[in-house]
């Protein structure tokens, strides 16, 4: 039962990301979907980092929330950014 809310909780946080990134990324808003994805790579960057420093976060949790969330979020958004980006591409060819 464990691996089953792991396995919904990184889809979760694959999928929201990458919905979000693909309707902003063909609406135009480029500058919001890399704030964004940047964000996610910033909070990556500093649980990693906190995994192997002393820096008053717990290593196991910060590794933890670094691989179960950032990676797929991180993963999630870069994908939906390309994809809204591909749709885009299309859109503007047909006019």
């Amino acid at each position: 039962m464990t691996q089953l809310l792991i396995f919904g909780l990184m889809l979760l946080c694959a999928m929201l990301p990458f919905a979000l990134l693909t309707w902003l990324v063909r609406s135009g808003q480029s500058g919001l979907a890399w704030t964004i994805v940047s964000v996610i790579g910033a909070t990556l960057a500093i649980f990693i980092y906190a995994s192997g420093r002393p820096f008053g976060i717990d290593p196991i949790f910060a590794m933890t929330v670094a691989m179960l969330v950032c990676v797929p979020a991180l993963l999630g958004s870069t994908a939906g950014a390309f994809l809204g980006w591909l749709l885009r591409r299309q859109d503007d060819r047909r006019i």
